[in-house]
C-alpha cells in the first residue's frame, strides 16, 4: 500500500494482515514531516507520572464519587486502546504510523495505570465495571485493519473532547490534572490518526473500503461513540442544554473526518 515490506519470514513470501508481524523498509519515513513530527514529539515527551498528581479534595465534594466512577471505566477504556493500538502497529504497512501506534500503545498503559491507580486513591477500589467495557475491547479486536485504524481514531476523538469537558467539569478537583495530562496524549493520537488516513485514503482500495464499510464497522462501536448519549451524559453532570453539547461533539467529528478525508455511503 503505502511503504514496501520484508516479510520477517522471507523476502519471497506474501504478507497476510495479522498472520505475523513484518518487517517495514525505510522508505518513506521522513518523507512527511508532519506525520515524522508526531511520532518523536510523543518519543521526546515529559513522561507525566501518575503519583505526582494523587491527591484528595480538600473538601467533601460530590464530584468526588463521579470521578471514582470514570476513573474505574477509565481503565479498561484506555486497555482497550492499548491493545489496539499495539495491533494497529504490528498490522500496518505504513512505517510512520506503526511507530506512532507504539508510542500511543505506550500512553495508553500510563493512561490505564493512572486511572485505576486514582480510581483506588478515591474509593478504595475501583468500580466492577469489566462487563460494561469487555464489548468495546471484542468489537475493536473483530475489525479488519481499515476498520479498527476508523473506530480508533473516531473513539480517540471522543476521548480528548470528552476529556476536555472533564477538564472543565473537575476545575479545582484533582481528577481535572489527570484528565489534562491524558487529553494532552489523546490529542497527538487523534492527529495520528487522521494523519495516517489522509494518507491510506490514497489508496483507491483503502478508501472503498471505508466509504462501502465504514458505516458498519462504526454501528460496532456505537455505544461507545455515541453523541446523543455523551450529550446527556455531561447535561446530567453541567445542567447545561444537551443539544449544544450534541452540536458541539459533532462538529469536532465531522471535522476531524474532512482533514482525514474520509467519505462513507450513509454519513
Amino acid at each position: 500500500m503505502i511503504t514496501s515490506k520484508l516479510s520477517s519470514v522471507g523476502c519471497d513470501q506474501d504478507h497476510k494482515q495479522g498472520a505475523a508481524i513484518s518487517l517495514i523498509r525505510p522508505e518513506g519515513l521522513y518523507t512527511d514531516e508532519v506525520v515524522y513530527r508526531l511520532f518523536t514529539n510523543g518519543l521526546n515527551a515529559r513522561p507525566w507520572k501518575v503519583s505526582e498528581l494523587l491527591s484528595s479534595p480538600e473538601t467533601e465534594d460530590p464530584r468526588t464519587e463521579v470521578a471514582w466512577k470514570f476513573a474505574s471505566r477509565g481503565y479498561y477504556a484506555e486497555q482497550a486502546g492499548l491493545v489496539t493500538a499495539a495491533a494497529l502497529a504490528a498490522e500496518t504497512d505504513d512505517l510512520a504510523y506503526r511507530f506512532d501506534m507504539a508510542t500511543a500503545a505506550s500512553d495508553e498503559a500510563r493512561h490505564a495505570d493512572a486511572f485505576l491507580r486514582f480510581a483506588q486513591h478515591l474509593g478504595g477500589d475501583a468500580e466492577e465495571c469489566f462487563e460494561m467495557l469487555e464489548p468495546l475491547d471484542e468489537a475493536l479486536t473483530s475489525l479488519p485493519y481499515p476498520g479498527k485504524v476508523l473506530a480508533h481514531t473516531v473513539l480517540e476523538g471522543f476521548a480528548a473532547d470528552e476529556f476536555h469537558l472533564f477538564t472543565e467539569y473537575f476545575k479545582g478537583h484533582p481528577a481535572a490534572r489527570i484528565y489534562e495530562h491524558v487529553r494532552h496524549d489523546e490529542n497527538r493520537h487523534v492527529a495520528m490518526g487522521v494523519s495516517h488516513l489522509a494518507r491510506a485514503c490514497r489508496d483507491p482500495e483503502f478508501s472503498a473500503a471505508l466509504r462501502e464499510h465504514g458505516d458498519a464497522w462504526l454501528e460496532r462501536i456505537r455505544e461507545h461513540a455515541d453523541v446523543t448519549a455523551l450529550s446527556a451524559m455531561f447535561s446530567e453532570l453541567t445542567g447545561k442544554d444537551p443539544a449544544d453539547f450534541e452540536r458541539w461533539f459533532t462538529a469536532r467529528h465531522r471535522q476531524r473526518m474532512a482533514s482525514a478525508r474520509v467519505v462513507i455511503e450513509g454519513r
